[in-house]
């Protein structure tokens, strides 16, 4: 039996059942006797001659014999398999396939599927076997010698065989690309990168006019090159992509999605006039959005647009496409976003309205709705905003971390440190992703202003060692709140050394490094890092002119201190202690003149 009349055995499985049961019956039927009425009359005879008697055996011509006789019983154990594997029956299945293959073994889509449950099985060289039969007897067949690729290099962790197999499919079938999929995989497994690009070049020779051909020989070039999304590809890289990407355009036509994806490779490229002339052109075709492929072309093209400074486009584009289709929410969101970057608090309120108005079930817009009207110091509508989200996307513990944010920036601190506890309870079960460096950050800074010293260092320090390459804002935190208190000195000292060595030109950070050595009693060292946190905190801060004026004082310049008071005093009226200084201050200076 040959390999491609093998192959039409799994796609006519039900038909094959009866024409092979049929077949089978058919010659039970012909070997046995025959017991019929006896007909009367002329028809009798007629019959007679028509017909075998009873007694007599089947005809030489109506006997299966050689070939047909070893092709029967292929497809009746073929058949007797898959109707054990319908009823779960995986052992007997298994043994009727190997029993048709040991009188079919040239029926390679059998063989692979006996060989993969082989290897599921633990049994790799047994499934190697059975493939090396099928490729013995369907010679032309280059399936045989893929799997063999595969299972040589998996299973048997021996490249050199996988190769050998691998470019024997390339050979049966040069039109295959899965062959060469299959050597490019080897070869970057072996990091034989030469040679795996060389044959993606044999790949791209190949006379295509399929746009997925294409697109995916793009992609393979592209894991090939661009090892890290940062670096910068090499001329000769560029030159093979865009030749690859070229042909999936031209043979894309008018197919949205291939000519989406082609741009999604532009944009990796940093060839974003080329990406934007392809998504606008996507966007002309009117695709069906309800693809999640080609849902995101509009923001797609939005962020191209941004991406070369083309901001006023982009907002111009949003705006078009709201008045030809004024439902879609995902264009509503984003002008909504861009309104709220350039600080049009009322226009993006607008937008984000209109979307929640189409669709009143997305947590993000929620979430950049609460975020403007806190901008516009909205706070209890803020609150409230984020309340009903969580109402209606209680899933989304997102929701209540940034209602915890809310109501710490309220300076509600109880009910913050409450609802942070909420967040967590809720992340842990459902998103725990979102338990990260920053949350923990939030969490511990809520628990210090709420009074919960441990329980602030405690989250602290987690947040610390999540991400300890870019915890600069907790180190500086802990520290700070440690050297305020004048407690564990040298260890908050430690940690704001680390913050300012990750940001040395951060004001805040100078200013705790400052506070440090004033703590310790180095008040000229203070005095320096104090002066830079000042002439680096912008706006003007209260904390840092106090911390001055303190600085000075200490050094008995009461007149800098003076002057350093008085500035805090006015950023910060509502703090009780800046009076009595600086009351002490003027009376020091008065008593005291300065010597002219």
């Amino acid at each position: 039996m040959n390999s491609s009349r093998s192959r039409c055995l799994s796609g006519a499985l039900p038909f094959l059942h009866v024409a092979v049961c049929l077949c089978l019956c058919g010659a039970e039927l012909c070997a046995a006797p025959r017991r019929s009425p006896a007909p009367t009359g002329k028809s009798r005879g007629a019959q007679a001659d028509a017909f075998p008697q009873a007694d007599q055996p089947a005809g030489e011509d109506l006997k299966l014999g050689g070939d047909d006789e070893k092709m029967a019983g292929a497809l009746a154990s073929y058949v007797d398999g898959f109707m054990a594997e319908d009823n779960a029956d995986t052992e007997r299945a298994l043994q009727a396939y190997q029993h048709s293959l040991a009188l079919d073994p040239g029926n390679s889509t059998l063989a692979v599927k006996v060989a993969i449950e082989l290897a599921r099985r633990g049994d790799a060289p047994q499934a190697v076997s059975v493939l090396k039969d099928a490729s013995k007897y369907a010679p032309h067949d280059p399936e045989p010698c893929l799997y063999l690729a595969q299972f040589y290099a998996k299973f048997l962790k021996k490249p050199e065989m996988a190769l050998k197999f691998a470019n024997q499919a390339i050979d049966l079938a040069p039109a295959n690309f899965a062959a060469y999929v299959s050597v490019y995989e080897l070869y970057v497994g072996t990091n034989d990168l030469k040679n795996a690009e060389q044959i993606l070049d044999r790949a791209a020779s190949l006379p295509h006019d399929d746009a997925p051909f294409w697109l995916q020989l793009t992609d393979l070039y592209m894991r090939l090159f661009l090892k890290d999304e940062e670096a910068a590809l090499k001329p000769e890289a560029v030159k093979k992509l865009n030749a690859t990407l070229g042909k999936a355009v031209v043979a894309a036509g008018g197919d949205p999605l291939a000519l989406s994806k082609a741009a999604d490779y532009y944009v990796v490229m940093r060839q974003i006039k080329d990406a934007i002339r392809l998504y606008l052109e996507v966007v002309k075709l009117k695709p069906n959005t309800d693809d999640p492929a080609l849902a995101k072309t509009p923001e797609k093209l939005v962020r191209s647009y941004l991406a070369i400074g083309q901001r006023d486009q982009a907002i111009a584009l949003l705006q078009k496409l709201i008045e030809q289709n004024p439902r879609l929410t995902e264009t509503h969101e984003l002008l909504g976003q861009l309104y709220e970057e350039d600080g049009k608090l009322d226009e993006a309120l607008e937008c984000f309205h209109k979307s929640l108005a189409l669709n009143d079930k997305l947590p993000l817009t929620h979430l950049h709705v609460a975020d403007v009207l806190m901008r516009q110091k909205k706070s209890d509508e803020a609150i409230e905003t984020l309340r009903m989200a969580r109402k209606k996307a209680p899933e989304v513990p997102q929701m209540t971390y940034s209602l915890a944010l809310a109501y710490s920036q309220m300076k509600r601190h109880k009910d913050a440190l409450a609802t942070f506890e909420e967040a967590f309870q809720e992340a842990q079960a459902t998103q725990p992703e979102m338990l990260g460096a920053a949350f923990y950050f939030s969490y511990g800074a809520t628990a210090e202003q709420a009074g919960e010293v441990e329980k602030a260092v405690e989250l602290l320090k987690k947040s610390i060692d999540l991400d300890p390459q870019h915890a600069d804002q907790p180190s500086n935190y802990l520290g700070y709140m440690w050297v305020d208190r004048g407690e564990h000195l040298d260890e908050a000292g430690e940690l704001i050394h680390r913050a300012v060595q990750m940001a040395p030109d951060n004001g805040a950070y100078l200013d705790s490094l400052g506070w440090f050595y004033f703590k310790k009693g180095e008040f000229k060292h203070a005095l320096d890092d104090l002066l830079k946190a000042a002439q680096n905190t912008k706006p003007e801060d209260a904390t840092v002119f106090e911390h001055l004026g303190d600085t000075y004082q200490a050094l008995n310049d009461t007149a800098n201190a003076l002057v350093y008071w008085q500035k805090a005093a006015t950023l910060d009226p509502e703090n009780k202690k800046l009076p009595e200084k600086i009351d002490g201050a003027k009376q020091k200076v008065t008593s005291n003149p300065p010597v002219l």
